[in-house]
């Protein structure tokens, strides 16, 4: 697979995904993703995707401003 960007190689390897939403600033760390060698630019699978979906759901019901989450604990 290649980067839709740049066109260089992706590799397996783990991200830091930020997410802005709704005046909540989410951060869930070790995300599986394809990443470019070349530009840094991520690419998340579609399981993968739905899953952060229901993490970033589930942290919108906290008050919290700024969460700070690792995948690996949470989809365990």
């Amino acid at each position: 697979m290649d980067c839709i960007l740049c066109k260089s190689n992706l590799v397996r390897g783990k991200v830091n995904h930020i997410v802005d939403l709704d005046g909540h600033i989410i951060i869930i760390k070790g995300v599986p993703a394809n990443v470019c060698k070349q530009c840094g630019e991520y690419f998340i699978e579609t399981d993968i995707a739905l899953k952060l979906e229901k993490i970033i759901e589930d942290v919108l019901k906290n008050k919290a401003e700024i969460f700070v989450v690792n995948y690996s604990e949470i989809v365990a």
